[in-house]
């Protein structure tokens, strides 16, 4: 009930009546332990989560025309099963959390084609060997990932790191031999 008053009050600040007039929503730090609902604003583009105390996502009550997550600086260990209906996304921090599990993170966002920045540094899997390009091999429309740009060579290097057998074949084609 306290998110309640808390998301009544930013509306009222903002001069917003009416839920399908809400298109950005700010609930950073407001000591949030987990993910309101917030399926009512069919219209909400941009959520601020960041700074809160949340340590698991729940979020299937986001709209999935949501296009910019702010979950940066909480406790979330995971966001598996959380965030993949969040296809419309193009930014996404989830930077200073505690999340593990490369593998299990890339899979949950595998379907957000248009992810175009995001940042993972500060948390357990930014450690891991290769990180860096597992990421831009399983989200290749990221332009931007920890504040840093991905070039195209980077590009390169994660598709032959990560597609051994697809770039020998299009290296095998490109030379006119074929693969064996």
């Amino acid at each position: 009930m306290e998110v309640e008053k808390e998301i009544k009050k930013c509306l009222q600040k903002c001069g917003i009546r009416r839920d399908v007039d809400v298109c950005q929503l700010s609930l950073a730090k407001k000591k949030l332990t987990s993910v309101p609902d917030l399926s009512r604003f069919h219209f909400l583009r941009e959520l601020w989560l960041n700074n809160n105390k949340i340590r698991e996502l729940s979020c299937r009550s986001l709209n999935c025309c949501l296009t910019e997550l702010y979950l940066h600086n909480n406790s979330i260990k995971s966001i598996s099963g959380a965030l993949n209906h969040l296809t419309c996304l193009r930014l996404l921090f989830l930077h200073n959390n505690q999340i593990r599990g490369l593998d299990d993170t890339m899979h949950e966002l595998r379907r957000m084609q248009q992810l175009q920045t995001a940042t993972f540094f500060l948390n357990p899997i930014s450690h891991q060997p290769g990180y860096r390009h597992h990421v831009i091999h399983c989200l290749p429309s990221l332009q931007v990932l920890d504040g840093k740009e991905v070039k195209s060579a980077e590009r390169k290097k994660s598709f032959q790191m990560h597609s051994q057998e697809r770039h020998r074949v299009l290296q095998s084609v490109a030379f006119c031999r074929r693969a064996t």
